[in-house]
Formats: C-alpha cells, structure tokens, sequence
C-alpha cells in the first residue's frame, strides 16, 4: 500500500509593502490665496477691499512650510489690498478736508472785505468806476475812484450767470460778451462816448473759478479805455443801473 501522502505546501506570499506604491499627489494652491490676490489688485474698487484682506488673513492660516503652498500670494493679495486702502483713505482726506470748499455761500479770496476805497466782485455796483490793472488781468479787488475824474473803468451793468460747475474762461466770456453787449445798448450813450474821441472797449469783470465754486456768480459789464482816458460818466441818463440789470 502506498502511505498517503500529506497535502502540497502552499508557498507563502510576501505581503505587499505598507501604503501604496504611488507616491501622495501633491497639494493644490489655496484657492483663498489666488482671491485675496485678484480682489487686492482689483482695489481700484473699493468694494473688493475687505473681502481681499478677509481672504488674505484666512488663506494665510492655511499656507506655509507643511500645509498647502499659496502664502507668497496671499502676502501679495493682502500688501495689493493694503496700498489701495491706504490710497483711498488719502483721496477722501483730500476732498473733505475742506468741506466749505463746495457749499453754496461761503466767503471767498473775492468776496473778502476789501480795503476802503477798493471793491471786489461781490462788491461792486453798476455806475461805480474803477481802475483797472490791465486788460485780461486776473485781480482779486480794484481801486475805486470818481467818474467825473481820469479813470480807465466804468461799470454799466451786471447779469446772474446760472449755476452749474465751473464754465470755464472761454465758456464764461462767450456767455458775457453778447449779454453785455445789450446791456450796453441800452445804458452806455454812445453819441458821448464817440465824441470822447478815445479808444474804449467793451469788457467785463467776473468771478474766478476759486469765486465760482464758492457761489459768486455775479458778472459786470464794463466799458474800459486803456491808459485811463474816460472823464466823465458814459451812462445814458435813466440807465437801469439794477442788479441783475434789465
């Protein structure tokens, strides 16, 4: 009889090593990172501020040595958010720090008291006669004196220019010449201005943009001979020397 004979051995499989033959994939970008960047370079909106530096103090949290790479860019996302906000708070400093500098009324460098004998802008009246620095000059207040005298200015009347912002010098003048140029139809004599025999002009004296925006809208028409060579008054007798005129 043949022995029996014991089962096969089964060989013995190694078991594989511990964890898995890939290496681990590597972590990604913090997504908070690359917003905080892209809302601090987007400033220019001041609404993307606080959500970039939120962003940008979270995704730091989260960055660095051992955790998830991204932390240069929430260090750029919140120093982007940083200069904006700094810039902003500089440029609201500037436009109110001076709040009566856009308010109807306030007294400006041309409405100022002027000195005795002078007149500025806001002081001067129709039929008052002046000298004046120059034609085309920029003057804040002008020397009073008598139309019956040497003088080189008299006022013939005044017009209210309307508001709105600042016209602009070119903007203002195209605006007073014609309407001076009726005021001095209707006030200047001309039959003795002509006979005056001297070179006269027709001109006017209005605000400033500085006057402009602290309400003065107030415009004279004036006649002006250079060298001060009118004596004696050009108005017509009865001439509506009112403000605003006619």
């Amino acid at each position: 009889m043949n022995e029996p004979r014991g089962l096969p051995l089964t060989g013995v499989v190694p078991a594989p090593p511990y964890g898995s033959p890939y290496p681990p994939p590597r972590p990604t970008t913090s997504g908070l990172a690359i917003a905080a960047l892209v809302l601090g370079l987007t400033g220019c909106l001041p609404l993307t501020l606080l959500p970039a530096i939120i962003l940008g103090i979270v995704a730091l949290a989260q960055t660095g040595p051992g955790k998830r790479p991204g932390r240069g860019l929430a260090i750029g996302g919140l120093a982007a958010a940083g200069v904006w906000t700094v810039g902003w708070v500089a440029l609201l400093g500037n436009t109110m720090a001076d709040p009566d500098r856009y308010t109807a009324n306030p007294p400006s460098a041309g409405c100022a008291t002027p000195s005795p004998g002078y007149a500025t802008v806001c002081t001067l009246k129709p039929g008052e006669c002046f000298e004046q620095p120059e034609v085309n000059a920029t003057y804040t207040s002008v020397e009073l004196t008598t139309c019956g005298g040497a003088h080189s200015t008299e006022t013939i009347g005044a017009f209210i220019a309307p508001d709105g912002p600042w016209p602009g010098n070119e903007k203002l003048k195209a605006e007073a010449l014609p309407r001076c140029d009726r005021i001095m139809a209707k006030n200047v004599d001309r039959p003795r201005l002509d006979a005056a025999g001297v070179d006269a002009y027709l001109s006017y004296a209005g605000p400033d943009r500085v006057g402009w925006e602290h309400g003065v809208r107030t415009v004279h028409c004036t006649i002006y001979s250079p060298g001060s060579l009118l004596t004696g008054s050009v108005l017509a007798s009865g001439a509506d020397l009112a403000l605003p005129t006619g």
